[in-house]
């Protein structure tokens, strides 16, 4: 009866170990893939928006001229003109501590501070 039980944990363990590996490998398996997966989705939604806005601009008698003068202005404002804008950081208004982007609140002293623009997130 001892060796039965005593066969009976040493396959449990087994096979939660075996478990455990599968599940650990799967998730290695998965990252990567995941995390581009919703890369995917926010550039969509960015382009969407992006599109979105201009058609209201266009609407509105914005020209293209118009347009490519203010991507150019907006380049230059971190002092390169490189075609990549730098991300302003999110700072709570209590403690001062950098907010991380997409919760809401700051994680050091709860203070509530909504998201810096309508592109958080993206």
């Amino acid at each position: 009866m001892f060796e039965f039980v005593t066969g009976y944990v040493m396959g449990s363990r087994q096979a939660g170990k075996v478990a455990g590996m599968a599940a650990s490998a799967n998730s290695f398996n998965q990252g990567p893939a995941s995390k581009l997966h919703d890369v995917n989705d926010r550039l969509d939604r960015l382009v969407m928006v992006v599109e979105a806005m201009w058609s209201l601009l266009e609407e509105s008698g914005y020209t293209k001229e118009q347009l490519d003068e203010r991507i150019k202005a907006m380049d230059q404002v971190d002092g390169t003109e490189d075609g990549r804008a730098l991300r302003q950081r999110l700072r709570c208004p209590s403690c001062d501590s950098v907010v991380v982007e997409g919760i809401g609140s700051c994680q050091i002293c709860g203070t509530e501070v909504g998201e810096a623009s309508p592109f958080a997130g993206i």
